[in-house]
């Protein structure tokens, strides 16, 4: 079977289309939350236009957010006296919009209600994951746990393993509730309801693909248990300069452990699903490509049904307009607004998932 790249390009089609193709999901043939960096991931925001508080306090809070914006962009405040509420809001709203995103396309002027505020000016920026899927294959290090002669590479792998797990909070495939554990769910609900009562060659590779799902979700449970292992991540920094300063070592894996010990250090509690919010970003559209689907552990991009799986999911999310990336909120409620560092974890994180990805694919397809 040809092999399947670990890191995989999204469709860019981004308009649903109204079905999939046909037979594309077939058997093949031979988080607890955690503090953000930013006070703004800790509110629940509204949309505005579904506002039933204070109109005085609304119009009041809104015009000074209005003039700190302009003044940290240096724009106009439109003249909107001539208009009640809400006409004026809206269409200085509209306008200084237009304005910032002349200045910055990425950016989008939004007004913002939460729990201290009633009507505030906010500019938010997606991140962009280039509609890609970062799927990191665990049977390498499966492999490298069974094997001795492995176990340095094997501790320095789990320790990554446990980082991305435990605090980045990337799912597990063989936990529970999980979006790939329903889809190798429902593949192994596929195979079973496939019958082939004349044909011995065919009915023993069904029961080759059964033992492989079998295989790789009891393989997955084991893995996820090290994975889950506090005293790993306690010992991340020792284990991996233990092996940076080993003789025998690959260098690539030790300088990607390094950059992983460092974004760790500088973010210890950061998950990648802080920044994540579907509220402020066409909070309207429930058909979405969310960020657990995109981001996850599975087993490899070599084995029976990995095709079937993967159909499974192109078929879905060709139905999906959406994808749930990371979005960096500013508020204009202060005059003297701080500068605060734009997808800091984020412009780090992604190219060393990237990097991690390519590495375990060299192995993945190793028996």
């Amino acid at each position: 079977m040809e092999n399947l790249c670990t890191v995989r390009q999204l469709r860019s089609k981004t308009k649903p289309t109204t079905r999939c193709r046909r037979n594309a999901a077939q058997p093949v043939k031979k988080r607890a939350p955690r503090n953000g960096g930013n006070g703004f991931l800790n509110h629940t925001f509204k949309p505005f236009w579904l506002f039933d508080g204070n109109t005085e306090r609304a119009e009041t809070e809104y015009f000074r957010s209005l003039e700190n914006i302009c003044k940290h962009y240096d724009l106009q405040i439109p003249d909107v006296s001539g208009l009640s509420f809400p006409q004026n809001i809206y269409q200085s709203w509209q306008i200084t919009n237009e304005r910032v995103k002349a200045i910055n396309k990425k950016l989008d002027c939004i007004i913002l209600k939460d729990e201290a505020h009633e009507a505030v000016l906010a500019t938010i920026n997606q991140f962009d994951t280039g509609r890609t899927l970062y799927y990191i294959p665990v049977k390498p290090l499966w492999k490298w746990v069974s094997d001795v002669r492995q176990q340095p590479v094997a501790d320095v792998v789990t320790a990554i393993f446990a980082y991305l797990y435990q605090v980045v909070q990337i799912p597990m495939y063989s936990d529970y509730n999980t979006f790939l554990a329903d889809q190798y769910r429902y593949v192994e609900d596929m195979i079973n309801d496939e019958i082939y009562e004349d044909d011995a060659e065919e009915t023993a590779y069904k029961e080759e693909q059964l033992e492989e799902l079998s295989m790789l979700q009891n393989s997955g449970i084991k893995l996820g248990r090290l994975m889950d292992e506090k005293d790993r991540l306690e010992r991340m920094e020792d284990t991996v300069l233990n092996y940076a300063n080993a003789e025998v070592r690959d260098n690539d894996l030790a300088i990607l452990a390094i950059e992983f010990v460092q974004l760790y250090k500088a973010y210890p509690n950061r998950s990648i699903f802080d920044s994540i919010r579907p509220d402020l970003y066409y909070a309207e559209v429930n058909e979405r490509i969310k960020a657990d689907e995109y981001i996850s552990f599975y087993w490899s991009g070599d084995d029976m049904v990995i095709e079937t799986v993967m159909s499974m999911i192109d078929c879905s999310f060709q139905e999906m307009g959406i994808t749930d990336e990371p979005i960096d909120v500013v508020l204009f409620d202060n005059p003297n607004l701080i500068e605060q560092e734009c997808f800091g974890f984020e412009s780090r994180f992604f190219p060393l998932l990237d990097r991690l990805c390519t590495f375990l694919n060299q192995y993945d397809n190793y028996k």
